[in-house]
């Protein structure tokens, strides 16, 4: 029993996903985007909706991998395990714009901490260069950061800025 508990490991490590949207249109609201076009977003993550709440402000997701919480104009995407957070990011980015309106992303926001066994995630989650690069290609004006001692345990974040219109991806 004990060398078989040995071979199984989880990678804790949250993987964090903030983006902000805005458009020129009345009133867009993410809120809007039906629960099964947010499953259609998830499978390619990886992870699936346990349950969900709901306020005036706010649409709040427990996920099989962490937690997706909705507002207005702003969705978080926390996941963790081997999910593929970021291969998520331009489907996202078609969805609100058919479903809502959205035409232009504000600010874009990825960090998680250093993986445990990053050669056990996705390609594109084994090295935070790998991640900036894929970001870097979606959006200009990023800022990478590594908080924290490289060689041991760290913080990984990147700030996509620049008001881009959603058009033009």
């Amino acid at each position: 029993m004990a060398g078989a508990s040995s071979q199984v490991f989880f990678e804790g490590t949250e993987k964090l996903l903030e983006v902000w949207f805005s458009s020129d249109s009345e009133s867009p609201d993410l809120r809007d985007v039906k629960q099964e076009e947010w499953e259609k977003l998830l499978r390619i993550v990886r992870c699936e909706i346990i349950s969900k709440t709901s306020n005036a402000d706010m649409d709040a997701y427990v996920l099989s991998e962490s937690s997706m919480f909705v507002t207005k104009s702003r969705f978080i995407l926390k996941t963790c395990g081997r999910t593929t957070l970021l291969l998520a990011v331009e489907p996202l980015i078609q969805l609100v714009k058919e479903q809502c309106g959205f035409s232009k992303v504000l600010d874009v926001f990825y960090s998680r901490k250093k993986f445990a066994k990053p050669e056990q995630q996705h390609s594109i989650h084994q090295s935070f260069d790998e991640e900036v690069s894929h970001l870097d290609k979606l959006f200009k004006n990023g800022a990478a950061y590594t908080l924290g001692r490289i060689n041991k345990d760290c913080w990984c974040t990147e700030d996509l800025q620049g008001h881009r219109a959603m058009s033009h991806l």
